[in-house]
């Protein structure tokens, strides 16, 4: 096909008059580099199926960053495929429209509960998902496919550096060096809070930067007798700088393998982003100061 909408390839995929429910309908970025026309991009394992382009599939050229709709056993068959950076399944199970009822209680309830504190965060998020297989409105086997183990066991690892941090002593070592720093300059002040934050937050995780900085921030403002509530804004926000690594968020670590990026990625065009938003964040934090 050709010239064709979203929903309308994905709406004639869920058809069961379509014929292709073995297969998966995937939406991919064509890559960087000359891949011919649409229809080169073919092998064994995928199928072009449709683009949004005013010719026939094979004679419609692949540019780079394109869209288009394959289809394949499975995602590893993409993974494979040379052409392809990026990816998301574009039309999976149907909608079941009789499941939305109870898909909205449930997210409602644990909105509430960890809103008004009614249990811990992680409690309610994980009873919540609970119910949801409960109530059918997830199936066991989507559910287990929806953990990434990956990504759960390099989050659990991180908890380990700043455990180390916090109770080694090097968080009052790290306290007494920021105030020699600064040397009381209020200006001094926010440059390093905003450098030592950005720092400690990619080689750390946000929550153990945030801990060991924001006593010191206190400690800090009401020596110099400035808000407190402004420093610990730009600790809030600095703590957000981490585009450096590859293991330092969850974002980062759900994008790195369907874009094909490396450590060496992140750190070549995470330097200029971070350095633009500390550049920003300073900037502001000194205004709102003076």
């Amino acid at each position: 096909m050709f010239s064709a909408s979203d929903t309308g390839v994905t709406t004639l995929w869920q058809s069961p008059r379509f014929g292709l429910l073995p297969q998966r309908l995937y939406a991919v970025s064509v890559g960087v580099g000359e891949h011919g026309t649409l229809h080169d991009l073919e092998n064994h394992d995928v199928q072009v199926i449709a683009a949004q382009t005013s010719k026939p599939l094979n004679r419609s050229v692949a540019m780079p960053g394109a869209t288009v709709y394959v289809t394949c056993p499975n995602d590893k068959a993409l993974a494979r495929h040379d052409a392809f950076t990026v990816w998301a399944d574009a039309a999976g199970r149907a909608p079941q429209p009789a499941k939305t009822a109870a898909a909205l209680a449930i997210m409602a309830a644990v909105i509430t509960a960890a809103s008004f504190g009614l249990a811990p965060v992680a409690l309610v998020a994980v009873a919540g998902a609970l119910r949801l297989v409960l109530a059918g409105v997830l199936a066991p086997r989507s559910a287990a496919r929806a953990l990434d183990w990956n990504i759960l066991f390099i989050s659990a690892g991180s908890v380990g550096p700043a455990a180390i941090v916090v109770h080694s002593g090097l968080a009052d070592v790290l306290s007494d060096t920021i105030e020699q720093i600064a040397g009381g300059n209020l200006f001094f002040v926010v440059i390093t809070f905003a450098v030592t934050t950005t720092i400690m937050t990619n080689l750390v995780t946000n929550a153990a930067a945030a801990s060991i900085l924001t006593p010191v921030a206190l400690g800090i403002a009401a020596d110099l007798r400035t808000d407190p509530v402004t420093l610990l804004a730009l600790i809030a926000t600095c703590i957000s700088f981490t585009f450096l690594t590859t293991f330092r968020h969850q974002s980062n670590l759900m994008v790195m393998e369907p874009g094909g990026y490396s450590t060496r990625t992140f750190a070549k065009f995470g330097t200029p982003l971070v350095a633009v938003c500390l550049v920003t964040a300073i900037a502001v934090t000194w205004a709102i100061l003076t």
